[in-house]
């Protein structure tokens, strides 16, 4: 049977390889590049080919990745392939291969294949004049192409045939065809793919400008270190420290890296006004969320998107992806138009409404949003509190979803569509947490060419805070969430002599130099008999010899304290702001962090700094007050990083005080979700305890990436990484079988089957 499958998967690849010169959107001008010899270009041509066939999965990758989660349901009008999709029909006719555009395993191994033979045939030996490679670059991105296809093949059918040599005759067919091997989400992290990838895992990446002055050539790249990160983490399962830390050290590699980055304070999505005297408040539209979504420029540390798989306008120019706006409700008109005098190409895409559309976000997903706190400083400049704006939610929503009235109905019924694919002008504010009315069809929705987005900063931030909470690491993973892990020295505590459990000391600084001290007694007694050894004389009044003992101290330049140190608890009066940011990380975890790589966040080159203007507030108009969302205190100039959550929720505090985003509340609000007990303040930083904290916290992120990244085709892996994660395939299921708002009793027995999760290969 094994060989069977093999059989077909090949018979498909010998007819369907192809490294031919595809002169469209994914082909640069090559006079261009100048340091390109006649050698090289043939290669070249067959890289950008691959580049080309990825296309025909760029949308199952949305598909198949949100059908299976929990954010996305189906309309009345949904199609029976589709409906069996959302439902794990998995051996239901609607999904066998072939069967549904979106399930097709041979062009996996199309582009797989492709990769192959390009790795087989490439000449990395040859040099440059520099002694540079030639084709190193656009080698390491095809191992990591292939190693990324093959992680959607086992995300589709879970057990896979293991194909790393080109199939290009019926001899070929006959050998792979007697190998009979397969590869698991559990032993792909072993495979000769990962192994080839992890040594060009550091090569730098090709950057041929512009493609036909569509999108950028940076954009289509696949990183490595991304690709790694996402293979260890896929593979991570309870207990599984190892694959944690092998995926935190990849995910750190790409983020400090000129790549690489923070997430910035001005990738905000949310803006809260409110009126004084009203009391009424909107959350309105970030400015830069359209763009984010449709960028087609160079990437840059401070750019959201990472790597898109672009899509034509027009097949004037290449493939055409629409399928994702046509299921989430959305039909387009293409116009072309060519000048006379200038021969120069237009094309203008029109999306409109269709009503009738398959798929809509889910109940669960509206739920979600409607439950979260939004958090705004309310007042003015010299007097101001952070406030929880109760029935706001949170701002993506608003920015991802919007229900429009039905104009062909009679009774204008209001129906849900998803925007984040498709942003324009034409979208509406959101007033006091709900949505307001819009009349009419859409004529300016921005048609997104550079969709679907498969890695930004965002997500990716997040998948390392799921990697370092699975490392052991809690609180920085909180952190990622919170506030920013990084941007300055004070935003990552170190362990020092200074941070000792449950203590209150005391000291004497002189010349800025510290004596420390078990009690007050014995400070003062320290002092006096200092001062008796130098001759002074103490009188036998008290109060007089309390003054002569003061003054000894002051003419010495002695001062004295005491502090009380905990790491279950730094107080905020302890030590200055820029000491301590992050509250919720305790000794074990900075103890330990010193051991590892990818908690080192200074670099010389400052890839993980903030940069920019300190934020303030800012002001408008004699009877309302706008607080921006930014942090009115200021730790310093270059604290310019913010946390995932924030984007949604307001400024969140870095402090635990006044913020209903806080470790301990946090932690416990995902213990009681889960059925589980509660903790105490100090039985969260106790080890003993960690296994709760990690579930809760894995629980958070897993809230997050769906507040943050929801309809963009991740859902599916996130839920499999949380429920190896939590080693329970019902965390899935449940999740799944409730995304309509009510329990689907028969899909959650059905998903508490880990197999049942997966599509079948073809099988004659």
């Amino acid at each position: 049977m094994k060989k069977n499958i093999i059989y077909i998967v090949l018979l498909a690849l010998v007819t369907s390889i192809s490294f031919s010169s595809c002169e469209d959107m994914l082909t640069p001008d090559m006079d261009r590049n100048d340091e390109i010899d006649a050698v090289a270009a043939d290669t070249l041509y067959s890289y950008w080919g691959i580049l080309k066939s990825l296309q025909s999965v760029a949308e199952r990758y949305v598909i198949l990745g949100e059908c299976r989660g929990d954010l996305v349901s189906g309309t009345e009008y949904v199609s029976d392939s589709i409906h069996a999709i959302l439902d794990f029909q998995t051996s239901d006719v609607a999904t066998a291969d072939g069967a549904c555009r979106y399930l097709k395993a041979s062009d996996f191994y199309h582009v797989i294949n492709s990769c192959n033979a390009y790795m087989a045939k490439c000449d990395t030996l040859r040099r440059t004049g520099t002694d540079r490679s030639y084709m190193i670059k656009e080698y390491a991105q095809v191992a990591s192409i292939r190693a990324w296809v093959y992680m959607q093949l086992l995300l589709t059918y879970q057990r896979v045939p293991l194909i790393d040599t080109p199939v290009l005759s019926t001899e070929d067919i006959d050998a792979v065809h007697s190998s009979g091997r397969f590869v698991t989400i559990d032993d792909f992290a072993d495979s000769p793919i990962v192994q080839k990838l992890e040594e060009v895992a550091n090569v730098d990446y090709p950057n041929y400008g512009e493609y036909k002055n569509l999108v950028h050539s940076t954009l289509c790249l696949f990183p490595q270190h991304l690709v790694l990160g996402d293979i260890y983490l896929l593979r991570g399962k309870q207990g599984d420290k190892d694959s944690y830390r092998k995926a935190a050290q990849h995910y750190y590699s790409y983020l400090n890296s000129e790549w690489g980055g923070v997430i910035q304070t001005n990738t905000m999505y949310g803006l809260m006004e409110r009126n004084i005297v009203t009391d009424y408040f909107e959350l309105g539209l970030s400015s830069g969320w359209p763009g984010m979504f449709n960028t087609t420029t160079e990437v840059e540390a401070a750019q959201e998107v990472v790597t898109v798989i672009p899509s034509s306008m027009s097949k004037l120019f290449g493939s055409v992806q629409r399928g994702i706006q046509q299921l989430f409700g959305f039909d387009s008109e293409t116009s072309v138009r060519t000048n006379a005098e200038d021969t120069v190409t237009t094309v203008a895409v029109t999306l409109y409404e269709n009503f009738k559309h398959e798929l809509g976000a889910s109940k669960s997903y509206e739920n979600l949003n409607h439950a979260q706190d939004y958090e705004a400083y309310i007042g003015t400049s010299d007097k101001n509190d952070c406030k929880v704006i109760n029935g706001a939610g949170d701002a993506r929503y608003y920015m991802s979803t919007n229900n429009r009235p039905n104009y062909e109905s009679d009774d204008s019924e209001l129906v849900n569509f998803v925007m984040k694919q498709n942003m324009g002008s034409a979208l509406v504010s959101v007033s006091g947490g709900r949505g307001t009315a819009f009349v009419g069809r859409v004529n300016s929705i921005v048609f997104p060419s550079a969709y679907p987005i498969i890695y930004r900063k965002g997500s990716i931030w997040l998948r390392f805070a799921e990697a370092l909470n699975g490392a052991g690491f809690p609180g920085y993973a909180f952190s990622i969430l919170k506030s920013g892990l990084c941007g300055n020295e004070a935003w990552v505590p170190t362990l020092t002599t200074r941070y000792q459990p449950d203590e209150i000391r005391y000291f004497g600084i002189e010349n800025g130099d510290s004596t420390f001290f078990a009690s007050a007694d014995e400070l003062k007694d320290s002092y006096i008999q200092r001062a008796t050894n130098e001759g002074l004389v103490f009188s036998e009044d008290e109060a007089t010899r309390e003054t002569e003992y003061q003054t000894y101290l002051t003419d010495n330049g002695i001062m004295l304290g005491s502090d009380t140190l905990s790491y279950n608890e730094w107080p905020d009066e302890a030590y200055p702001e820029t000491d301590l940011v992050c509250y919720h990380i305790g000794r074990r975890e900075t103890r330990e962090a010193q051991s590892y790589p990818f908690f080192t966040f200074q670099t010389d080159k400052g890839y993980l700094r903030g940069s920019g203007t300190t934020y303030q507030y800012a002001f408008g108009g004699t009877d309302r007050e706008i607080a921006s969302g930014m942090i009115a205190e200021r730790f310093n100039e270059d604290a310019l990083t913010t946390g995932i959550h924030t984007r949604g929720c307001g400024r969140v505090k870095p402090y635990e005080r006044n913020t209903v985003f806080n470790y301990v509340d946090q932690i416990n609000k995902m213990l009681a979700e889960d059925g589980e007990a509660t903790l105490t303040k100090k039985q969260i930083y106790q080890e003993a305890n960690l296994p709760k904290v990690q579930k809760a916290i894995a629980h958070l992120i897993l809230d997050e990436l769906a507040l943050e990244t929801a309809f963009e085709g991740n859902r599916f892996f996130d839920l499999v990484c949380y429920s190896r994660f939590c080693g329970s395939a019902d965390e899935l299921a449940k999740r799944v079988a409730s995304r309509s708002g009510t329990m689907d009793g028969g899909l959650r027995t059905r998903l508490q089957t880990e197999s049942n999760w997966f599509f079948k290969l073809p099988n004659p």
